[in-house]
């Protein structure tokens, strides 16, 4: 097994130090001082635990921890957030263990794949998060047609994402935790056939948890898209995809596919132009707030679920919809159009 570090420095020991992994978007900008980190200590009281990925606390504390920042660990370039949640997604396999120095260990898997993916939150004494480890296979898209592919189980990372300062001896929970393999590849494991293609660690690395990044770049936007319009789309969210001329420009899965927008067609409006649909994680008053600020003078209509924004900028015409989804979050499409529709459209 070998470590891999982020970056690496000694300042009266070994010190995790303030470098990621992930690349960083232009138009990321520094990051404020961060506020202190949400508590989980209702969780650690004793008593039966929650199916993790499903619990408010946990998914506001792993959205506090990771913010909108993106990497391929189980998935290929998607939403840390989302790659956590998923593998603590189990309910019968969540454990929660108590270190000798008063810290805590919630772990649970993803059942669906034995769990050769799985996760564990490290909580110093408060129940804040210090340190996530996810275990996983650097999944990547290789191929024609793109396809993912995983590192096999005998080359399993064990990736700790941590906050600023910590000390490497300080995450060595995470490593015990990860290297007790789950019923089904531990049998794999101990087979005297089969054993050698079990799952093991074969590196660790650490990765600095970086929530202030955005959650998106120019490159998963169509090419066309103009750059006066860049303020439309929120820092604080993420794109899920985006379309030219009626063409996928992302994700890379579906790039140059056709896309079937009937909405238009129905609604009695031309085909748009450019669209792009992203969530976010804040409130959907504070995504609608923060649009109306953004759309000055265009023509606001929602309710507590819905709202939509329509305006006119330079020759074109842009539309704003916003739905809430609750604990998937606020979805937003932003379409636009190369000319001014009529009104009403």
């Amino acid at each position: 097994m070998h470590i891999i570090f982020s970056n690496y420095r000694t300042l009266g020991g070994a010190l995790l130090a303030a470098a990621c992994v992930l690349s960083q978007p232009a138009r990321a900008t520094a990051a404020p001082s961060a506020p202190a980190a949400k508590s989980l200590s209702s969780l650690l009281a004793g008593g039966p635990l929650p199916r993790l990925s499903e619990d408010p606390q946990v998914r506001a504390a792993l959205f506090d921890f990771f913010g909108y920042a993106r990497g391929s660990y189980t998935e290929d370039d998607e939403l840390l957030l989302a790659q956590a949640l998923e593998a603590i997604s189990e309910k019968r396999d969540a454990t929660r263990t108590a270190l000798a120095d008063g810290r805590q260990l919630l772990a649970s898997m993803n059942d669906r794949k034995q769990g050769r993916e799985r996760g564990a939150m490290l909580l110093d004494k408060r129940g804040a998060i210090i340190a996530f480890g996810l275990v996983n296979g650097h999944c990547r898209l290789e191929g024609q047609p793109l396809a993912k592919v995983c590192n096999p189980d005998p080359n399993a990372v064990l990736t700790v994402f941590h906050r600023k300062g910590m000390l490497v001896g300080e995450a060595a929970p995470l490593l015990a935790w990860a290297r007790q393999l789950p019923p089904m590849l531990a049998l794999i494991a101990g087979d005297k056939e089969a054993g050698a293609d079990g799952q093991k660690i074969a590196s660790v690395e650490y990765v600095l948890a970086q929530p202030a990044l955005p959650g998106w770049n120019r490159a998963q936007l169509p090419p066309a898209y103009p750059p006066a319009l860049l303020p439309l789309l929120l820092d604080k969210s993420t794109v899920l995809t985006s379309a030219g001329a009626g063409v996928f420009a992302y994700p890379l899965t579906l790039k140059g596919k056709k896309q079937n927008n009937v909405l238009d067609h129905a609604e009695g409006r031309p085909p748009r132009d450019l669209e792009v649909a992203l969530r976010s994680y804040a409130s959907f008053d504070a995504v609608v707030e923060r649009y109306r600020q953004l759309a000055k003078g265009a023509r606001l209509q929602r309710n507590e679920r819905t709202a939509y924004l329509d305006g006119n900028m330079g020759q074109g015409s842009y539309r704003v919809y916003i739905r809430n989804t609750g604990a998937d979050g606020v979805m937003i499409d932003v379409a636009l159009w190369q000319r001014k529709l009529a009104a009403g459209r």
